[in-house]
Order: structure tokens, then sequence, then C-alpha cells
């Protein structure tokens, strides 16, 4: 399949919440799982200093891959967005979300409080020793095969081209986890979910220099 990789627009938000979707989700979805999955998207990517989607032929987006600069690594990267970033919708998104107001389908909540309560388990020491976190990265179903590899690529050559060293990112045991080390990253820490379930929080690390030298 034939696909151009290009900087996020904010355009894109919608696309990227039914990318989102369809990589770690399988329940049917309605109009208001639609929506929170949008704003989501938007300020996760927003947050983010850049990101890159894949547009396919007919111009709909099919993927994306966004990334953080550690301060500690440059300060003047860490602070310079790739798009608009927009407090108040952050803000709406998040009191909407916690006053239970965005009405998710039941078979919807089931899957997304999951996904939710992983995002928790997100340990901010452990990208300290990083240069750039890959924050995200999802793509439609049907366009999976060689879509994570190119978006990847994209990621790590943006990352090289600002002089970062080491790429850290945070997968579980639940996701796709093979899908990193075929590419190339080490797991670097594993932790138990503090749930007390059998799952576990996986940090891999990409090194750039040693990778290109090798």
């Amino acid at each position: 399949m034939v696909f151009t990789i290009r900087p996020y627009a904010e355009r894109d938000a919608a696309a990227c919440g039914e990318c989102l979707y369809e990589g770690f989700f399988t329940a049917p979805i309605d109009h208001c799982d639609k929506l929170l999955l949008r704003d989501y998207a938007q300020v996760l990517i927003e947050k983010c200093n850049f990101t890159f989607v894949a547009e396919a032929e007919d111009g709909q987006v099919v993927g994306f891959v966004c990334g953080k600069c550690d301060k500690a690594f440059d300060r003047t990267l860490a602070n310079r967005y790739g798009c608009k970033r927009y407090y108040g919708l952050w803000c709406r998104m998040f009191l909407k979300y916690y006053l239970k107001r965005y009405k998710m389908s039941e078979r919807f909540q089931k899957q997304w409080d999951p996904f939710s309560s992983q995002l928790q388990e997100r340990d901010s020491k452990t990208f300290g020793a990083c240069d750039l976190e890959l924050v995200a990265l999802a793509s439609k179903a049907a366009y999976r095969k060689g879509l994570g590899t190119a978006l990847v690529t994209q990621f790590l050559s943006r990352a090289s081209a600002d002089g970062a060293d080491t790429v850290r990112l945070l997968t579980n045991t639940l996701a796709s986890w093979e899908f990193y080390e075929k590419r190339g990253f080490a797991r670097v820490a594993e932790t138990p979910f503090r749930d007390g379930s059998e799952n576990r929080t996986i940090i891999y690390e990409y090194r750039i220099k040693g990778a290109d030298s090798a």
C-alpha cells in the first residue's frame, strides 16, 4: 500500500482518534465514543513536541506517531511544539471526562477503563533517563502492514536529526511489544501493574548512535 508521511495538522484529530480505536480497541463504538477518542487524540498529540501522520492515496489519515523531548536533553526543543496548543480544550476535555459527561457506550467503556488505568503506570523517572519519548504509535488495521515500521523510521530519523541519542517508550504485556524488539528496541525495565494483576509494564530503549555505528 502507498502512503505519505507528513507532519500532523489540527484537521487530523478525528482520524487519529480512529487510529487509536483500531489500534487498541475491539468493541463497537458510537458517536459519543468517537468524540472521546477525537478529543483524547488531540490532547495527547498537542502535548507532544512533534507528530507525523501517514496519509493514504485517497487522503485518509491511517496512522500516526508522536514524541516528546526531555528538557534535560534540549530545553529549546522541549518547548517547541509542532502544532498549536489549545489549553482551553484540554481543560474542557478533562472536566467533561471526570464528570462522566462523554456518555461512553457500555461495551466501549469496559475496554476504555483498563486502557486508561494503564496510562497511570508511567513512571516519569524512567523517562528522565532518555532524550526523547515515543509517546504513541497507532494505525488502522487495513493499512498496518509496513506502516508502523515506516512511522517509527520517520520518528527515529527526526530524533537523529535533532541530535537525540536515546529514545524510550512505554508498553505492556497486553500490547504488541514484540514489534519494537524486531525494530531494534531493547527492554531496559519491567514492573508489575500496581493493580496486582499478572500484567507488566515494559520500558524499551533505542540507542540511535549505537545503532548507526553498528
